[in-house]
C-alpha cells in the first residue's frame, strides 16, 4: 500500500476544527468564556473576545432546537495568529484557519485547551468530540466529481456536478461524517471562492469517559481521517496535482 503524503504543497485545506460537547446542567457555559479568555492570555496571546448572534437566543429556545443547542455564543480570536476558540452552553471548539499550522502544533493547542477545562473542574466529563477538516478544491479539480473517488447515478444518468450530499461511514474505531458540495461558495480572507468542498468530520466510536481518554484519542482521529481522505476520497491523479510531499 502506498504511503500517505506528509503534506500537500498546493494545500486545499481551508479550516480545521476540533469540537467537544458536554452537559451544561451546572450552567458552566456562562462562566467558561471568561475563564478561557484569562487562561489563554497567560501564554502571551493577544486575544479579542466577540459575542456571537446566537448568544441573544433565549436558553429555553436553544435547548429545544437541536440546531441551536450546540451553537457557540462567544468567540476568542488570536490577533495575527491562526487560532479561534468558540464557547457555547454545551460546546467548545478550537478552529485553525488557513494556513494550517500542522498536526503537531494543532494537537498541542487542543491538549492545552483540555487541560485548562479539566483543571477548573467545571466539566468533569466530555460527551462527544470530533476532528473536522474542510478542504476546497478549485479550478480544474472543481469542474466535476472526477477529482474524487465518487460515482453517482440516478437510473441511467450519471451525476457529475451540482452535488450536495452527506454520508456517514463507520470503521472499526471511528465514524466519519462526509459532506461534499460542488459549485459551493467559501469565504476566505474576505474573498468569495467557488469550488468543491469536502467536509470530513471524524469522531471515535467509544465516547471518552474522561479527559485523559479524550486526549488519547486525538491521534486516532487524525490518523483515521487522513487515511480516509487520501485513500478513499481523492484520486491518485488529484493527489499528484496537489504536489504531495512524502
Amino acid at each position: 500500500m502506498n504511503s500517505l503524503p506528509k503534506r500537500l504543497k498546493k494545500e486545499p485545506l481551508i479550516e480545521v476544527i476540533w469540537q467537544v460537547q458536554f452537559d451544561d446542567s451546572q450552567g458552566v457555559g456562562n462562566v467558561l468564556p471568561g475563564i478561557l479568555f484569562n487562561e489563554l492570555r497567560k501564554g502571551g496571546r493577544n486575544l479579542k473576545l466577540y459575542r456571537l448572534p446566537s448568544a441573544d437566543i433565549p436558553a429555553s429556545i436553544a435547548q429545544i432546537d437541536p440546531n441551536l443547542r450546540f451553537a457557540p455564543k462567544m468567540l476568542m480570536e488570536e490577533v495575527g495568529g491562526a487560532f479561534i476558540w468558540q464557547v457555547g452552553d454545551r460546546v467548545i471548539t478550537l478552529n485553525c484557519r488557513k494556513p494550517y499550522v500542522g498536526w503537531d502544533r494543532f494537537k498541542e493547542t487542543v491538549v492545552a485547551l483540555t487541560r485548562i477545562i479539566e483543571s477548573n473542574q467545571l466539566i468533569p466529563r466530555p460527551q462527544r468530540h470530533s476532528l473536522r477538516y474542510i478542504d476546497l478544491l478549485r479550478d480544474e479539480l472543481a469542474a466535476d466529481l472526477a477529482a474524487l473517488k465518487l460515482t453517482l447515478k440516478l437510473g441511467d444518468r450519471e451525476i457529475k456536478n451540482r452535488i450536495q450530499m452527506r454520508l456517514e461511514i463507520p470503521d472499526a474505531q471511528c465514524v466519519h461524517v462526509i459532506q461534499i458540495a460542488t459549485a459551493a461558495q467559501a469565504n476566505l480572507g474576505g474573498k468569495q471562492l467557488t469550488g468543491t468542498i469536502i467536509d470530513l468530520e471524524t469522531l471515535p466510536v467509544e465516547t471518552p469517559d474522561n479527559w485523559d481518554t479524550l486526549r488519547g484519542q486525538l491521534d486516532l482521529l487524525h490518523d483515521h481521517s487522513k487515511q480516509l481522505f487520501f485513500r478513499q476520497i481523492l484520486t491518485e491523479e488529484t493527489i499528484q496535482k496537489l504536489d504531495p510531499e512524502y
